[in-house]
């Protein structure tokens, strides 16, 4: 049924006293009934309802009803107003069940929410009363309920999604990691472009030289992670164009690297990022569990596909940071040709603190005993040698200061790691009761 702003207010609607005469409240020669959202005539003060005189001004443009030079809009009257306000109007849901008399001011809002309009619901599309809709919703098979607290979608009576507080606890817990450590993917990104951005400056400002300005650290190559951040993007004419959402893997949110995609649902991973099927899974699915799900629409069923052609060429005209710029490559490198520029970069030989020598983190790695070092500085300046010898004393008392601290830093991780796992052993016994 039809609300009052689409049919208008109908004189037999009115419940009011014989002290209102409805005659001088009704829309004078197009609809005849009472006035709503009344406007009115300039020139001849003549009210209108405002859909009414819309309607006729676009079949008679700048004309009023009552033949007037020109139809100039402006609000009704006072008198009119205050006339109408005194309306007592019944619902125009009346014959549904609805018994409620308005204010003529209130009948608008009351009939965006009366529980006897007609609605339909979204999961059969069946028109019902609005009453009966949360009744309907609740048995309805078809109808998808989100959860308000881990967003998840799911049908009530669906053996296969069944919703409990458990599998929602371990929802949101899920999405709260993920969130977090992208939030802080994101932190160490910028931290790490401003750095690179100040080093950068200082060095073409003359404050520092490229050989002092960075102390060459151990960073793994991207081949070696898997791994290729979204930060080392460098910007350009052409980056701006392709770097879109289609080319970030649909897990980590970084740049692809050896992209897998599934064929089921079109998602694109990382290598590292691809969804496990094993032996494990598929017992799991068979004893009742829930099948593990991937990418953004939930699949359930990967099988891996061919990569769309639009990524394989979006891919090729990336330009991206060395992953040594850190230590002051400042190449760019197109991204099929980044694994091997890595595999020859200079820059991923460190030099030894103590004899300065260059070593490689690359595989095989060769070892660097404290007697190669010894060796290196005698050879490089046996007079000195009592001196580098406490050097390399120093150095030695360091690294076991930083032993150390890494094993209290594990204990305390262990014992955080024990404390969170008798919480959740916890709540589960409490939710299994």
């Amino acid at each position: 049924m039809a609300s009052t702003n689409e049919i208008g207010l109908a004189t037999e609607r009115v419940r009011c006293s014989t002290e209102i005469d409805l005659n001088d409240l009704h829309c004078s020669t197009i609809c005849e009934n009472i006035l709503w959202k009344p406007v009115s005539c300039q020139q001849c003060e003549t009210h209108f309802c405002q859909m009414c005189i819309s309607k006729w001004i676009e079949k008679n443009p700048n004309q009023c009803p009552l033949r007037c030079n020109s139809f100039i809009q402006r609000p009704c009257s006072k008198f009119i107003a205050r006339q109408l306000a005194k309306l007592q109007v019944a619902c125009i849901y009346q014959s549904n069940g609805c018994n409620e008399i308005v204010p003529y001011d209130s009948l608008e809002k009351h009939e965006l929410t009366c529980h006897y309009r007609y609605v339909k619901c979204n999961g059969c599309l069946s028109e019902m009363l609005q009453k009966d809709l949360i009744e309907h919703q609740s048995q309805c098979t078809s109808v998808v309920i989100t959860c308000e607290d881990c967003k998840m979608n799911y049908k009530p009576n669906d053996i296969n999604t069944q919703h409990s507080d458990r599998f929602c606890l371990k929802e949101q817990l899920r999405q709260l990691k993920r969130e977090s450590q992208i939030e802080i993917q994101q932190l160490r990104e910028q931290l790490q472009q401003t750095q690179n951005e100040q080093t950068t400056a200082l060095v073409l400002r003359g404050i520092i030289s490229n050989d002092d300005t960075l102390q060459r650290q151990h960073f793994p190559s991207t081949a070696e992670i898997d791994l290729l951040h979204r930060n080392r993007i460098v910007p350009g004419k052409d980056s701006e164009t392709i770097v879109i959402n289609k080319l970030f893997c649909a897990e980590c949110h970084n740049v692809m690297w050896r992209p897998i995609c599934c064929r089921n649902c079109g998602n694109i991973f990382c290598k590292r990022c691809r969804p496990q099927v094993g032996f494990f899974n598929k017992i799991t699915t068979f004893f009742g569990g829930q099948r593990p799900r991937h990418g953004r629409n939930n699949c359930e069923i990967f099988e891996e596909g061919p990569i769309p052609d639009d990524i394989v060429t979006g891919l090729a005209r990336l330009q991206i940071r060395c992953a040594y710029a850190p230590n002051g490559c400042r190449e760019t490198v197109f991204y099929y040709d980044l694994e091997e520029h890595e595999m020859q970069c200079e820059f991923e030989l460190i030099p030894c603190q103590i004899c300065e020598l260059p070593l490689s983190g690359r595989l095989p790695t060769t070892e660097h005993t404290l007697r190669s070092c010894f060796e290196e500085m005698y050879q490089k300046n046996p007079a000195g040698i009592q001196q580098q010898f406490m050097a390399l004393l120093d150095s030695i008392e360091k690294v076991q200061t930083d032993n150390r601290v890494l094993k209290a830093s594990m204990d305390s991780m262990r014992t955080q790691m024990n404390h969170l796992k008798e919480t959740c052993e916890k709540k589960a016994t409490r939710d299994d009761k």
